[in-house]
């Protein structure tokens, strides 16, 4: 993703390469957020020997995740990589309907999440108006 968001692409690169890329590298960033909470799991952080129940286990994830998703869309001027964690948080939420407070975090974390990219958007139009934007999806 960061050599496709790096170069001049036109437009059949544009799609398949850096929108290709940065979809695949948001879904493993999904996949392997996933698999250290399985592994977190089966070593015994779920319970109350942990510390919490695993409902604010899964909305402590829900929160790092968030942070890693919102950074790393902002440093690779890149939104369609965040918003592939828009995906995954409906994905939980409608697997989940029995536990309200992971549907509750879930949308806390999509509106939050949406407000970011909306403004990590922003500012990327606006370093391109001023001619600074040196990599990014819009690049």
């Amino acid at each position: 993703m960061q050599k496709s968001t790096r170069a001049k692409v036109n437009a059949i690169e544009f799609i398949s390469l850096r929108m290709g890329f940065t979809i695949y590298t948001g879904w493993v960033t999904a996949a392997t957020i996933l698999n250290t909470t399985f592994f977190l799991k089966s070593v015994g952080m779920k319970g109350a020997s942990a510390g919490f129940d695993e409902t604010t286990w899964v909305c402590i994830v829900f929160y790092v995740a968030l942070v890693v998703y919102i950074l790393a869309s902002f440093m690779e001027r890149n939104p369609l990589y965040g918003a592939v964690y828009i995906w995954v948080l409906f994905a939980i939420k409608n697997r989940q309907s029995p536990y309200s407070d992971i549907q509750t975090n879930a949308i806390i974390a999509v509106t939050v999440l949406i407000l970011s990219l909306v403004s990590i958007t922003g500012f990327i139009f606006f370093e391109k108006s001023k001619g600074n934007q040196t990599r990014g999806l819009f690049y």
